[in-house]
């Protein structure tokens, strides 16, 4: 609408001006349509640069996610730097067990926070937007500028079973776990010592479990192999940016 009256504020200024003769008339109309010409190009760049006529309007959603990492048994959620400085990342993830990965959006008014220890993966997103006070100012700038993002703030909520890292750890810690999946000789036979080990001092300090050997040795095969992966993770984390 306030494209329309700039119009006509402006035609019937440059009629006004050029079409009529000198006279008070004139004089007025001239002032008139100049005004409104003036206010119109006043208030688009209000509207433009100080969002007149709007109001910022904060809305929280709150959605599952699940980890991007290709082994759900090592749950991640990994993060990639966005420009040079580092202080920028998006996080990715999915947004179902086997949908595409997904990833928080890439701009500077958006910041992520990451927080450990809840039941369930979720991401809590809070978007501050500007939108218009009312209808009538809707109208009169046509809708323009309405849900600009003023900013974001994303909450990752993790399980602690979760690991956070950057895409080039995740490829270096898969690497890594990798290369142990074929240990030598040596490796396998010091793996099968400690096992033995764990079992003969669980029996030790409880006889009764000496039925029990084998499912002993698969529980300390098991925690071994976590053991593995944790370690893992901390020199990938130490070692790789």
């Amino acid at each position: 609408m306030i494209l329309v009256i700039l119009g006509v504020a402006v035609i019937a200024l440059y009629l006004s001006f050029i079409m009529m003769k000198s006279s008070v008339a004139r004089s007025i109309l001239v002032a008139i349509f100049g005004a409104i010409m003036l206010g119109s190009l006043v208030l688009i760049s209000m509207n433009d640069t100080q969002h007149f006529g709007m109001k910022k309007e904060t809305v929280e959603t709150t959605q599952n996610i699940y980890t991007a990492s290709p082994n759900a048994q090592l749950p991640m959620l990994l993060k990639q730097d966005i420009g040079t400085s580092g202080k920028h990342q998006v996080y990715i993830y999915k947004l179902s067990a086997k949908g595409k990965t997904q990833h928080t959006k890439a701009d500077y008014d958006v910041q992520n926070q990451v927080k450990t220890g809840a039941n369930k993966a979720t991401l809590v997103e809070k978007k501050t937007r500007w939108t218009y006070k009312s209808d009538f100012y809707k109208n009169l700038f046509f809708n323009q500028n309405q849900h600009e993002l003023v900013k974001q703030h994303n909450t990752l909520n993790v399980p602690t079973n979760w690991t956070v890292l950057t895409t080039t750890q995740a490829k270096a810690l898969g690497k890594k776990l990798a290369s142990l999946q074929k240990p030598d000789a040596a490796t396998k036979a010091k793996m099968a010592a400690a096992i033995q080990a764990d079992v003969t001092a669980q029996i030790k300090a409880n006889p009764a479990l000496a039925s029990q050997a084998t499912a002993l040795a698969k529980a300390a095969q098991a925690k071994m192999q976590a053991q593995v992966i944790q370690d893992t993770i901390k020199q990938v984390k130490a070692t790789v940016k």
